[in-house]
């Protein structure tokens, strides 16, 4: 696992990537080792995700009792979370060359992988609110898809730096990503009976 100062280093190459800037692509490692010590990225996204894990647990408990226990819920959570994390990179390690980006595959997976870890931290308010206040879905639903909103505009922009392709390539890309994993979500979601109603709040 990268030491302390090697996460700072490619979080903080990952936020310049978000907003915009090349040089963030300096301060990120490809060889072959630092697109595997990438995925440690999850490690470090694991405190947030669990506090949002936690949370729709409860919120499954509270709606669908006959769902299961709280820590059978979470295992279901967590591996529906960790799927949609890594699969679509699978498939895209396997399509990588026939969409035309295979010499920015590795930039792009490095990338991805610690900017989404510093989206699942820039989600805790989000899950905080919605722990807090559940007695007012309407503000905590708005607030967290706003915050999701905001994360999304900032993904596309790393990815965009990442591909180093025009905003019409990376925008369809992006699109299809981001649609395929939610769709994945959903999927793995109802298959193991953890589906919230529509009027669930997003985190």
């Amino acid at each position: 696992m990268p030491d302390f100062d090697e996460i700072q280093r490619y979080l903080w190459g990952s936020w310049r990537m978000m907003n915009g800037h090349a040089d963030g692509l300096d301060l990120l490692d490809f060889s072959e080792d630092g697109f595997w010590q990438s995925f440690h990225a999850i490690t470090i996204s694991l405190p947030p995700l669990i506090l949002g894990w936690i949370i729709f647990a409860n919120d499954i408990i509270a709606l669908q009792p006959e769902t299961g226990n709280r820590f059978s819920i979470m295992g279901r959570v967590a591996f529906v979370d960790l799927a949609a994390w890594v699969l679509p990179l699978v498939v895209l390690a396997l399509t990588a060359r026939r969409l035309g980006i295979a010499k920015r595959f590795s930039p792009y997976v490095v990338a991805s992988n610690w900017g989404t870890a510093l989206g699942a931290w820039l989600m805790v308010p989000a899950t905080l609110v919605r722990a807090l206040m559940p007695d007012w879905p309407g503000l905590t639903t708005g607030f967290g898809l706003l915050l999701y909103g905001a994360i999304m505009v900032l993904t596309y922009r790393l990815t965009y730096v990442a591909l180093k392709k025009p905003h019409t390539y990376t925008a369809v890309f992006f699109v299809v990503l981001v649609a395929g994993s939610l769709f994945l979500m959903i999927l793995l979601q109802s298959m193991l009976g953890i589906s919230l109603p529509e009027t669930a709040v997003i985190g």
